[in-house]
């Protein structure tokens, strides 16, 4: 990249696709901060940006700068008329002034904001769109951001072990997530990459079972301890959704199986001062109130749905004192 009499020249590469000319190049940070610029909706006329999330730029900056991250991903800008961009097809080159608001951002105003944050200049791989029309980027807006689709985060999960960015309990999660996927009630029901009807994603299961390594009583037993202690406490649930009636009272439903989890160390308090064991019998005589539970009526797994079904699961295992005279 050039700069002669405020005119800048940039390598880059002519594309064209169904008609529709765009370039792609490379440009210093330095240069994106000058003359870059963002439309937020509700903060400008014509506005169509969501609002920035400073949280997510300061990540993206101590990826860069700290972790010594790459950001492939290129940023999509849109010349304005103020910077009279032009192309020579020759020499593969662009020529463009160097102007405030020269470049609006279609796609990318979070690495935008990470590279302004971040201490050191980068180099930023960036598509360039020309002759647009304020229809034609907020139309482009929208078909990058409705046709693009992230990448599931259940697979972003299993991944981690690969990438070497596994935490300790996330180790632990996998080896338990494999023993609970090749032993009954639970085997061939979960899946390491998607979830879906009869099947719990590796995700879901981590967010479901995290709490157990933290509480009281298994947050210092050993892997084969709360492996085992689950099992029986799986096995006991399926006993207790057998005697229902409900279809849906099934272990591979999604919001089943977090609310279960999210009552299993009530359960395991109870089991051990009741039985002073963790046997399939003891978590059964405890669990089998919970096969009344209308299963069908909790649909979807957002947070309210499994607030509801954890409460009503609370209810039916909460142990029923009569006060008598004799205990006084």
């Amino acid at each position: 990249m050039s700069v002669n009499d405020e005119q800048v020249v940039i390598k880059a590469i002519l594309c064209e696709q169904n008609n529709q000319k765009f370039y792609v190049a490379n440009i210093k940070s330095r240069m994106l901060k000058k003359m870059c610029f963002i439309t937020r909706r509700g903060e400008d006329e014509g506005g169509f940006q969501r609002l920035l999330s400073e949280g997510r730029a300061k990540s993206i900056m101590g990826y860069l700068d700290d972790e010594k991250g790459v950001i492939p991903t290129p940023l999509i800008l849109s010349a304005q008329e103020n910077i009279d961009i032009s192309y020579d097809k020759r020499g593969g080159k662009l020529t463009f002034s160097e102007n405030e608001k020269g470049f609006l951002i279609i796609d990318g105003q979070h690495r935008l904001y990470g590279l302004n944050l971040a201490n050191n200049e980068y180099e930023m791989p960036v598509v360039i769109f020309t002759g647009l029309s304020s229809v034609r980027e907020v139309n482009l807006f929208i078909d990058i951001n409705t046709t693009q689709k992230g990448v599931p985060a259940a697979l972003l999960v299993d991944l981690k072990e690969m990438a070497g960015k596994e935490t300790p309990i996330e180790a632990r999660q996998r080896e338990l997530f494999e023993w609970v996927n090749t032993t009954a009630p639970m085997a061939g029901q979960l899946s390491s990459t998607t979830g879906g009807r009869g099947k719990i994603s590796r995700k879901a299961f981590n967010d479901a079972t995290v709490k157990l390594y933290e509480s009281r009583f298994f947050k210092n037993q050993d892997d084969s301890t709360i492996a085992k202690s689950l099992t029986n406490y799986l096995m006991a649930v399926e006993k207790a959704f057998i005697l229902s009636n409900d279809k849906e009272a099934r272990l591979n439903k999604t919001i089943n199986f977090n609310a279960i989890m999210n009552i299993y160390i009530t359960v395991v308090d109870r089991c051990i001062a009741e039985y002073n064991n963790l046997k399939v019998d003891s978590f059964s005589e405890i669990l089998q109130a919970i096969s009344t539970i209308s299963y069908s009526t909790y649909k979807g797994t957002n947070k309210q749905t499994l607030a509801a079904l954890t409460k009503e699961l609370k209810s039916k295992i909460e142990k029923k004192v009569k006060i008598t005279e004799e205990m006084f």
